[in-house]
């Protein structure tokens, strides 16, 4: 049992590396989700796409894990507010999608943070 449960943590990184990778992809795939009120919309996709990556090496290699899966839950509330609400608001269904799939893996990293992260340098 406890090698399954300790799997449960690998399932939650490595989909993040590959999501933070596949942002690096053809730009035709992603452009269209950075909202026209944003400038600079390629860099956004590939700093959220580092980002992403960053949280995957740093939990992977538990350093700096806890403030790091912080971060990536202020990401996903940002993906959230910034792009699937205003999305959803102007009828496209699918980002309703989004925001709960966003709302999820945020609460996600947020128990990680309390729960999994053994970086200790940021606990009060």
């Amino acid at each position: 049992m406890k090698t399954i449960l300790n799997l449960g943590k690998w399932l939650f990184i490595l989909p993040f590396a590959v999501f933070g990778f596949l942002h690096f992809g053809p730009l035709e795939f992603t452009i269209d989700y950075i909202p026209d009120y944003l400038p600079f919309k390629v860099f956004w996709i590939y700093f959220s796409g580092a980002c992403l990556i960053a949280f995957a090496a740093s939990a992977a290699f538990k350093k700096f894990d806890k403030l790091a899966s912080v971060l990536l839950a202020l990401e996903l509330i940002l993906f959230v507010l910034l792009i699937h609400i205003p999305k959803a608001i102007e009828g496209d269904f699918v980002q309703f999608i989004g925001i709960f799939r966003d709302t999820v893996m945020a609460g996600a990293a947020l128990i990680y943070a309390k729960f999994v992260a053994s970086d200790q340098r940021f606990v009060k």
